[in-house]
């Protein structure tokens, strides 16, 4: 699927009074999924800079695959003027004077059937280990799903720290999804 991230600024020094968030960690509108995050750290003389990344994965009615990998070459900025900068705008009133610096459009890789990863021995074939399909989480998750698989390979397939039997192959062949509600 689509997804499409865009980089704007915010002048940190605004007239209106609202203030600028300084450092703003992943923040996430629970109504419209629209997330923001600053980018960048504070400047030498103490100023934030006013970067920020943010996005919004679209809803299921217009969350389509692409037909074209040239559809790539662009961001949607139907996303960012008509959902993206009202909701930063609601939430956040200084992001009333923000600039799109720039924009990015790539993929977003994820299981189909639950977009949540599968940690498991394959079935069919007793030496494949599989650990994938964590639509986008895959470095955030990837210390404790890398412990998970090692433990899986050198404590009899079992998991011992963190029980993540629910990320088992076998809810695929049964059609079991585990749905989160916090995918961005």
């Amino acid at each position: 699927r689509k997804r499409c991230i865009f980089f704007i600024h915010c002048n940190t020094h605004q007239t209106s009074g609202y203030i600028v968030p300084q450092i703003a960690p992943l923040t996430i509108c629970p109504q419209t999924g629209v997330y923001f995050r600053s980018e960048g750290l504070i400047l030498d003389d103490g100023e934030p800079t006013g970067n920020f990344l943010c996005g919004v994965s679209p809803s299921q009615d217009i969350d389509k695959a692409i037909g074209d990998i040239s559809e790539l070459d662009y961001a949607d900025y139907e996303l960012w003027d008509e959902i993206i900068w009202p909701a930063l705008y609601h939430r956040v009133p200084a992001f009333g004077e923000v600039k799109v610096k720039s924009s990015w459009a790539g993929l977003y890789e994820y299981n189909t059937m639950d977009q949540n990863a599968i940690i498991d021995f394959h079935p069919e074939m007793e030496n494949v280990a599989m650990v994938n399909g964590f639509s986008g989480h895959g470095l955030q998750q990837s210390p404790a799903s890398g412990r998970a698989v090692a433990e899986l390979l050198s404590c009899n397939g079992k998991f011992v720290t963190l029980d993540l039997s629910i990320f088992g192959f076998g809810r695929c062949c049964e059609n079991r999804p585990i749905f989160e509600q916090g995918i961005v």
